[in-house]
């Protein structure tokens, strides 16, 4: 029977397309954690659960555990899964192609009346995409304890609001009390995957139906504050301004420059920007922005971070302005499990490569503490944070056939 262990596409497509329809705005996907759109998707994916012989809970986080125990075993269980929120006007796959990848496999099982060797828990994480912690994987964070329930609600979104607030405001936490079980999840589990979208075009420019993913990149993000003098825009000569929008212009060009540069070893960012007082006829007085770099090089993502700080500072004097480094964060290349890995390999999946992640993931925060790998499916013309993403559903069946292996 194992060897006719087949997926059902039909039944994947169904689920994608549920969950994309769970959105904050008409027209686009956009499914912020806490958000209603995203309740309505956790009541969702509660239902799927059921329907796959899992039990469900939830974590006080707001991370959604369905567990598929057939014995009632007490062995650690295997963890799979990804996250559920989404950037604002998002594409369908990213994040929900884990959470559905994970489901049907358990599917796969239930139907066939299968026991795996251990539990299995399909996770779907809250806030990876960094809306209210801007280090990402907040979720995850929360479960391993990489960060206590204190810090946690000391992170706020734009609006200002942090978890407690946010939580105020969904119907899902109307009894929850936040906190009493961060880490609860650091020495649960006897492994964690994460199938995953690729959100790049290496496995379609090289012809491949899968990724094995080696490792996650250094992800480093600097937050700038440049302060000047806001006069009128007519009147006011040129010399001798405190352009604060100049100096930072100046800014983004040094580090379009540098990504260039090193094109290839190093990617470089400036993607957003908050300028006052934002009047077309007035001088801008205050400027934030944030710098986000990646490398899979540890050194030289420190090399970059200090020379990006020096050349802030450079700018008090060419612009007249004064600068401030209002925060920095860094998490370091980190690299999977290698018997994971291996066991991934030993599947045998068809025409695969080892790459590594550029983005960061859920997996990046669960390897510090528990056996860690990633598969990717190709993203067609490397398009995610987007309307355009796609990934053929053909690559689920592909993975799902092959990955179900290790739970047997």
């Amino acid at each position: 029977m194992r060897n006719a262990l087949l997926s059902n596409k039909n039944r994947m497509q169904r689920r994608i397309d549920e969950i994309s329809s769970f959105t904050e705005i008409d027209g686009e996907i956009t499914r912020r954690t806490y958000s209603a759109a995203w309740a309505d998707a956790v009541d969702y994916l509660k239902k799927e659960f059921a329907l796959a012989g899992m039990t469900c809970r939830m974590d006080s986080f707001g991370n959604l555990i369905g567990r598929y125990d057939p014995l009632g075993s007490s062995e650690k269980p295997f963890a799979v899964g990804s996250h559920l929120d989404s950037v604002k006007n998002a594409g369908k796959y990213d994040g929900v192609a884990g959470i559905v990848c994970g489901l049907e496999m358990v599917s796969m099982l239930y139907e066939n009346g299968i026991v795996p060797k251990h539990p299995i828990e399909v996770i779907a994480t809250a806030d990876e995409e960094g809306a209210i912690c801007q280090k990402g994987y907040f979720g995850a964070r929360f479960m391993t304890g990489d960060m206590t329930a204190e810090q946690c609600l000391g992170f706020r979104n734009a609006e200002g609001k942090n978890v407690a607030d946010l939580q105020g405001d969904c119907r899902l936490f109307k009894d929850n009390t936040f906190g009493s079980d961060c880490g609860w999840a650091k020495n649960c589990y006897r492994s964690w995957l994460e199938i995953h979208v690729e959100q790049g075009n290496v496995l379609e420019t090289e012809h491949k139906q899968a990724g094995i993913v080696c490792g996650v990149v250094g992800i480093g993000r600097i937050f700038v504050k440049f302060t000047g003098s806001s006069d009128h825009a007519g009147p006011t000569l040129m010399k001798g301004r405190q352009d604060s929008l100049a100096a930072a212009a100046a800014l983004i060009t040094h580090v379009w420059e540098k990504g260039q540069k090193k094109s290839g070893d190093l990617v470089c960012t400036v993607a957003r920007l908050h300028n006052s007082p934002n009047i077309h006829n007035v001088i801008s007085g205050e400027t934030e922005l944030v710098i986000d770099y990646r490398s899979a090089d540890d050194s030289l993502s420190q090399a970059t971070a200090a020379e990006f700080k020096a050349f802030v500072k450079s700018l008090e004097e060419s612009y007249g302005v004064k600068t401030e480094i209002t925060a920095e964060t860094y998490t370091p290349v980190k690299l999977f499990d290698k018997d994971m890995i291996s066991a991934i390999k030993a599947l045998e999946m068809p025409d695969t490569m080892e790459l590594y992640s550029w983005a960061g993931h859920d997996a990046k925060a669960f390897a510090n503490f528990i056996p860690t790998a990633m598969i990717f499916m190709p993203s067609i013309g490397g398009k995610s944070h987007s309307p355009l993403e796609f990934t053929p559903i053909e690559s689920f069946e592909l993975v799902c056939n092959s990955a179900v292996k290790l739970f047997l």
